[in-house]
């Protein structure tokens, strides 16, 4: 379900996600100063290396964001035909040239990017460069961007230019916004299965259900759920994930009560996430209502406290297909979760549990089930929902969940850059935390590498040990 990054005797990088407007340019740079040419050796195997060759370049752009000055730091080895091998990074610092191109004002802003690429026995080169800007007008924004030269008389010669090709990208979408605080009354629908109410009072949400639907013995199941995010305007744009979160306070623990979180364009189509003591199960319904499909049933290790976590449910959109995701975490500490579960909803008949295979995993009876509907996932237009579940015979006391601070994060999908050969890259998300692992193959064994994290991404400096190797970001609790 997620994508990946492939390292092999190159480099393939993820797609930058266009989640604002992007600006696209051109430049033109030429070496204007060798402050260290480069160090050459031959080791052992008969490699030629080269290191520490440091030269700036005067760069006049279509754009005057990427107008200034850079300092551009080479490493490298050489083939045996002929061909280099090149990395380093480069520091571009914005301003203005005169007529004459020999005086530089800087104006403010410096572009971090880090590079890799091939020089042909010509002198020709063809490079592929990623960063980030710091201060002034580039602070937060990204660059995604190529440089080729043509031949030339040396790898210094001064007549023969660097041309860039590339896109200025807004900085990695990461908000969090707080949706209600439960200080107003309660004014949303409420969707019961039973008899119940919907309330606030004192900053947070109440959920009373009262269940006295089934009196001959044999368990039934009931629900209560409060719209507390409106239907209009919530939609979730393709390369973006939203992910809700309410804190739940307390939920009774009477019978099997388990509280709940649902997410749709109200009526439908939509799921629901129910989390108990000793299970969660996803609940999904169609547009057209045909009954409940269950995406999947999962029981705990060990129980999971009904007081004090978070509940977190969250779509994310790859056209057309939606990626869902249900959290349990830990109040104290939200970047510790205590359960986990992420699914593919495609616009296909997706699998679903049958009547049997519910009952197996979690002990209730729920014979209205149905196999999955296809139709497309829902991403736009979403309404929220609290409350809670019981499964009941009508004789327990109704219970209460009590939620608080309920809120939206919304990231974009991060892509990947491999920089250098030996360093990732990726936007640090609201939503979702990730960790990256590596393989000498794309088959494996996927080891974890440890991350270190700067503002605003996360970046990941990877010894270059192997002749090939092979990385990916997934999704980690």
């Amino acid at each position: 379900m997620r994508k990946i990054a492939a390292l092999a005797g190159g480099i393939l990088l993820l797609p930058a996600v266009v989640l604002a407007q992007t600006t696209p340019f051109t430049a033109t740079g030429w070496i204007n100063g060798v402050q260290s040419p480069p160090i050459i050796c031959t080791n052992a195997l008969g490699q030629v290396l080269f290191r520490g060759y440091v030269h700036s370049a005067r760069v006049q752009a279509t754009d005057p964001r990427v107008t200034g000055q850079v300092l551009i730091i080479n490493d490298g080895h050489y083939n045996a035909d002929g061909t280099a091998n090149m990395q380093g990074n480069s520091y571009l610092q914005v301003g203005t040239w005169d007529a004459a191109g020999t005086n530089f004002v800087p104006t403010g802003g410096l572009w971090d990017w880090s590079w890799t690429g091939v020089m042909q026995p010509d002198n020709s080169a063809q490079v592929h460069i990623v960063g980030y800007g710091s201060g002034g007008t580039i602070d937060g924004l990204r660059i995604d961007q190529t440089l080729t030269r043509a031949k030339a008389a040396s790898p210094l010669d001064p007549t023969v230019p660097y041309v860039y090709a590339g896109t200025i990208l807004p900085p990695p979408l990461n908000t969090i916004e707080l949706v209600n605080d439960f200080n107003e009354p309660f004014t949303g629908a409420s969707y019961p299965g039973g008899t119940g109410t919907c309330s606030t009072d004192n900053g947070r949400f109440y959920a009373v259900g009262d269940f006295p639907t089934d009196t001959g013995g044999t368990f039934d199941y009931t629900f209560l759920l409060g719209q507390v995010c409106p239907s209009a305007g919530r939609n979730v744009a393709n390369d973006t994930t939203c992910e809700w979160r309410a804190d739940l306070i307390s939920l009774d623990e009477n019978a099997t009560n388990m509280a709940g979180m649902a997410v749709s364009p109200l009526p439908g189509p939509g799921y629901a996430f129910y989390k108990g003591r000793d299970f969660a199960f996803l609940l999904k319904w169609s547009k057209n209502y045909q009954g409940y499909s269950i995406l999947w049933s999962d029981r705990f290790p060990s129980p999971i406290p009904n007081t004090n976590v978070v509940l977190a449910f969250a779509l994310t959109r790859e056209d057309p297909n939606v990626v869902i995701t249900a959290r349990v975490l830990d109040m104290a500490d939200p970047n510790h979760a205590l359960f986990s579960h992420s699914v593919l909803d495609t616009p296909a008949s997706d699998p679903s549990l049958t009547p049997a295979q519910f009952y197996t995993s979690t002990g209730m009876q729920m014979p209205v089930l149905v196999p999955d509907a296809a139709e497309p996932p829902p991403t736009s237009s979403i309404g929220t929902c609290l409350g809670l579940f019981q499964y009941t015979d009508g004789q327990q006391p109704a219970p209460t969940a009590v939620y608080d601070n309920f809120e939206l994060r919304t990231s974009g999908i991060p892509f990947v850059g491999v920089e250098r050969a030996v360093r990732l890259s990726w936007p640090v998300s609201a939503t979702i935390n990730y960790a990256v692992e590596a393989a000498p193959t794309v088959l494996g064994p996927w080891l974890p590498l440890q991350d270190q994290t700067l503002p605003g991404f996360q970046i990941m400096t990877v010894p270059a040990t192997e002749a090939t190797q092979f990385f990916r970001l997934i999704q980690t609790p």
